[in-house]
């Protein structure tokens, strides 16, 4: 049986994988996580896992999202350079692969009126919600390119993750296919294992950025400028559509500022002791225990709509341990239940003139709390 820690050290090595290393998802993979009654995506009585089941909506969600055409001017430069969020197919996929082997036997319910009857207890140790810091990624341009719309990830870093460095990305990107892409790294990447950088263009000389020598590579209608900054760490920004030629890219380079951007989405509340894990662009947002690296993550994601999820379909098929509960978030219906296996609780709801949104908490957590944190999570586009 593997666990949760060794769960997310395999999704943090997948969050590395470069677009050629990605292997195609076997056909029908999705109809499968789908349907959740074939192989062994359900238990005996044919329902689903809640785990694999809440991780069926995010990998739908994820493949819809990187399968949209993006157009380009010229030829791609997909072969000729990292893209970070594309792994998350390959992550999910490992994700539910893993959660699957790890499915309950117990008794399954799919009554989404009754309230659980033996909620969970307040843990004999106790834990407390404190006020969240506002989660954000360290840098700006200025001025922000016109007509780009940013989305922010940082993995590494936290024991619960294993050794990968702390990595952050910015994506501005456009419906044209202009494109801005910033990755952070605490050292030079060209020496640092797992970081996620790699490009296959050809060097075109040096320039300088905030009187620092940067190294200059021209790829297939691409161009990428990598520099140390004065506090020892580094930048690469890759340009696409507009920004593909040295002058544009190192213009960009030239804007970049230390001035925190908030992240979409927020939690208001949070454990305490628990403090920013990760994020994947702005749809998905993880908490982790500083002193506890064993503990499950909090976890909260956007979800879409995908093959018409409802707050009132989501659970069904699944295989809980209680009954689905309905809740109010945010004075919206909201659905909850206790995943099986003791995997902590499930919360689905709508975020006011905004997305349906996932929030997996771990069991240490009571009832009471998953709905105060859910009450306080915020999310701007």
């Amino acid at each position: 049986m593997i666990t949760d820690r060794e769960l997310d050290a395999q999704l943090a090595d997948a969050a590395r994988v470069h677009d050629a290393d990605l292997p195609a998802l076997p056909e029908g993979f999705l109809g499968l996580l789908k349907t959740g009654t074939q192989g062994t995506t359900a238990n005996a009585d044919g329902r689903q896992s809640a785990s694999v089941a809440a991780t069926r909506h995010l990998v739908a969600d994820a493949r819809d999202s990187r399968t949209e055409p993006r157009p380009r001017r010229g030829r791609t430069g997909r072969k000729a350079l990292v893209r970070i969020s594309a792994a998350v197919i390959a992550v999910a996929a490992a994700w539910t692969t893993a959660v699957v082997a790890t499915s309950s036997d117990r008794t399954a319910t799919t009554d989404n009126t009754a309230a659980p009857s033996d909620p969970v207890q307040t843990p004999a140790d106790g834990i407390r919600l404190v006020a969240a810091e506002e989660v954000t990624f360290p840098l700006s341009l200025d001025p922000a390119p016109e007509g780009l719309t940013p989305t922010f990830s940082r993995w590494g870093g936290v024991p619960y993750y294993g050794d990968a460095p702390l990595v952050f990305t910015a994506d501005y990107s456009s419906a044209d296919g202009d494109r801005v892409l910033i990755m952070l790294f605490p050292e030079d990447p060209r020496g640092l294992p797992d970081s996620g950088w790699s490009v296959q263009g050809e060097a075109a000389g040096t320039a300088t950025v905030d009187g620092a020598e940067a190294e200059v590579t021209l790829g297939d209608s691409l161009a990428t400028v990598l520099w140390e900054r004065p506090d020892g760490r580094w930048v690469w920004i890759l340009g696409e559509g507009a920004y593909d030629e040295t002058a544009a890219v190192i213009a960009v380079a030239e804007t970049v500022v230390d001035r925190p951007q908030p992240v979409g989405l927020q939690f208001g509340l949070a454990p305490v002791g628990w403090s920013v894990g990760g994020y994947e662009e702005s749809r998905s947002l993880d908490l982790v225990s500083d002193t506890d690296p064993e503990q499950p993550p909090l976890r909260l994601s956007l979800i879409g709509e995908e093959g018409g999820t409802t707050i009132d379909t989501f659970f069904q098929g699944m295989a809980l341990a209680g009954p689905v509960e309905p809740v109010t978030i945010k004075g919206l219906p909201a659905r909850m239940a206790l995943a099986d296996g003791g995997g902590g609780w499930l919360l689905v709801g709508a975020l006011p003139d905004g997305p349906l949104f996932l929030l997996i908490a771990p069991p240490i957590l009571t009832r009471e709390q998953v709905l105060e944190i859910a009450e306080q999570i915020t999310y701007t586009p």
